[in-house]
Order: structure tokens, then sequence, then C-alpha cells
């Protein structure tokens, strides 16, 4: 045998794999192709692709390939069956009739000698068979390397292909519950944006009308971020919502969400809140539970004033209790909310962003601008001034 050959189809077979848009769909076509690049090496004849049927326990025929197969559509084969115990604790198996375990009348419904199993899916979920001329007993050894190498293969990319799908279920849901756009108030401005740091991140915004006269504006940071930190976020912004619609008092419901992600087992388990109820004359009531406060600016003094009434981030004590802050705003005043990822941007000599500098640049730019564009520049100020590969976290701003 040649094996340099043997070695370039091999590759090329994986190079194939890699490529494919989805390997739930094309299982079929990558053994077709096995089997018409690989039965003069290994003396292919036909392959049988198996699903695992949790309820029966038992791995079904769904596809039959080549020659001999002689079982229909839909035949199945127990898990308990000892090849089929071989192939998932293995991986991969080359038997025939003689060998242990191997039922000859179950073979022979297949119209199988000889063959060689790999099992597929991280959920070994599928096993793939393929018949196997007589003249292959001292080929073994390069029909388990060919096999073996391509079973690793598409394992890599189903499990690449899963993990994508979590990720992008997990993006859509975190998605939903962002608002839909600006918030429509009358009187008033407002408007959020959120940039994660991965697909996924653990920074959320929203925007809840309580009734045509008050409207709620929440925003949160859960430790971390990634997927982990994203579904924390989920929950918070669940539970506010839910809480608000059950007309919880302010205080007894950052002390319920406490209670809530401090029993939650995820790692990132720690999450910031700010919290506030705006209404059409001004009044604004708010709750900080260990988020870097907002700050409100007072146009009439060119002052700002930092919103920090609240306690401590929800999750690490079961027992914490929070207070509520209030300030009046008038026309030309403000309040800007953001996250830690913006004021702790860091530039090529390690300097943060900071405070300082998204007052500065949010008190001139709201004059001349409207609120869209205010959060979106301060994005992008942050953006700009972060240095290439340093560590980035999720930002938001409100």
């Amino acid at each position: 045998m040649n094996h340099r050959e043997l070695f370039r189809k091999v590759e090329s077979h994986l190079s194939d794999i890699e490529n494919q848009q989805s390997l739930g769909q094309t299982l079929g076509l990558i053994i077709e192709s096995i089997l018409a690049d690989f039965a003069e090496d290994f003396g292919f004849t036909g392959a049988r692709l198996y699903g695992l049927d949790m309820d029966d326990g038992v791995y079904r025929l769904e596809a039959s390939f080549g020659t001999g197969v002689q079982a229909p559509i839909g035949f199945g084969i127990p898990k308990s069956y000892p090849p089929i115990v071989a192939v998932l604790r293995k991986g991969i198996v080359f038997m025939d009739l003689e060998s242990t375990g191997v039922d000859p009348s179950l073979e022979e419904q297949l119209g199988v000698e000889r063959f060689a199993a790999i099992s597929v899916g991280a959920e070994k979920g599928y096993v793939v068979a393929f018949s196997i001329t007589a003249d292959q007993r001292d080929n073994v050894d390069n029909v388990l390397f060919a096999l073996s190498s391509i079973r690793h293969s598409i394992n890599l990319k189903l499990a690449k292909e899963k993990l994508e799908s979590i990720i992008l279920q997990s993006e859509e849901i975190q998605m939903s519950l962002l608002p839909d756009g600006d918030m429509d108030f009358p009187g008033y401005d407002i408007a959020g944006r959120s940039q994660p740091a991965e697909i996924v991140g653990g920074d959320v915004y929203d925007f809840l009308p309580i009734n045509p006269n008050i409207v709620g504006i929440a925003i949160g940071d859960a430790t971390g971020h990634g997927l982990p930190a994203a579904l924390q976020a989920r929950d918070v912004i669940t539970g506010l919502r839910m809480g608000i619609s059950e007309d919880l008092k302010m205080v007894k419901l950052f002390e319920k969400l406490n209670k809530v992600i401090h029993r939650s087992r995820l790692t990132s388990r720690f999450v910031s809140l700010f919290y506030g109820e705006l209404e059409v004359g001004g009044n604004f009531i708010y709750c900080n539970a260990g988020h870097n406060p907002p700050y409100y600016y007072r146009r009439k003094k060119d002052r700002f004033y930092p919103l920090s009434d609240g306690g401590m981030v929800l999750g690490p004590s079961s027992s914490s209790t929070y207070l509520r802050g209030f300030y009046k705003l008038d026309p030309g005043d403000f309040i800007i909310m953001y996250t830690d990822g913006i004021s702790e941007a860091k530039n090529h000599l390690g300097e943060d962003y900071g405070e300082c500098r998204i007052l500065e640049y949010v008190r001139t730019r709201t004059q001349e601008s409207p609120a869209r564009d205010v959060v979106q520049g301060l994005l992008e100020e942050a953006t700009a001034w972060s240095a290439p590969g340093t560590s980035v976290d999720d930002r938001t701003a409100v």
C-alpha cells in the first residue's frame, strides 16, 4: 500500500469535513465519499448509518450505502449488543463473525461478515459501520488509522456546531431582552446602546413603561462576560420585569432579586443593578445595587451628582437591604448611566478612560446632540481610547 497516497486521501477528507457548512445534514455525503475514495484501499463494499433511539434503547438504521445491506430502514440494534458497547466505549472497532460478542444471525440480517464501525457525535448519537471484504485481514491498522482520523474530525466539527448553536441561541435570548429601540417618553430624549466583549455579554439595560406618566430605566452588569454572565443578566432583567408587573415596591423588589441571585449556582453570580423610575414631571426615584454610580447633571449649577443610594451588589449576601434615592430633573438636566467597561477602558499607557472623561464628553455632547448619538459616541470614544491587545469588557451606556 502506498502510505503517502493514503495519508493524502485522509487529509483531503479531513479538509472537506472541516469546510462543510453543516455536518448534521451531510453525514450521508461524507459516508458516500469515503466509500468511493477508500473502497480499493480498504475493501469497503457498503456502509450503514445508525441513529440512537433513546426511547427504545436501540440504534436504528437510518441510511444504507453501497451494496450488501439487507435489513430495512428502521431496523434496530440494541445498545447492549456487544459490538455496539465496544464502539461506544472505544470509538472505533474492527470485527468479523468470529469476534467476541458478534451475533452471526443478526449480522446475517444486515448482510455483513466483516465490518469496521465508528461512533460519531459528542453524545454518541450515531454509529457508522463499513462492510469490508475478506482480503483486508492484514490491513486492519490502516483501516483503523483512516477511520479514527475521520471520526475525530467529524466529532470536532459536530462539537463546534453545537457550541456555536448554543452561543447563537444565547445571543438571541439576550437580544430579545434589550429594548427594541429608544424610549419614547413625553418631554424626554432617552436612548441606550450595548456592546458585548464577546458574542454575548453580561451587560444589560432596559426601558420599562409602567404607565403613561412613569417609565422605568435599568442598567446592570453581571460579573465576567460571555455565556455565564449573559444568562445571569437575563435572569435579572426577567426578574425585574416580573416584579414591576406585580407592583412590588422598589426596595422589596431589589431584596427579592438579591435572594434569587444569591441562590444561583452559576459561577458568575454577582450582579450590579441600577434601576430608576422617571415621572413626566421630572421626579426620579432610584435604587443602586452596587453599580458604578450614574450621574445626574443639574444644568443650572453646571454640576454632577452621583446616584449612589441603594446597597451592595446583588448576590453575595441573602440578607442585603436597600435604600432609595431621589432627584428632581428640570429642563436641560440629564442622567448618564454606564458600565465599567467604558470607565475602565485602558490606553497603551494603562490609563483608564475614567469617570471624568465620560462626564465631560457627555456634558459637551448633550448640548448639541440627541441621546442616541451621545451614547453611541461614548462607546466609540472608549473603543478609540483602548489600546490593541488590552482586555476588553462589555460596554453599555444609557
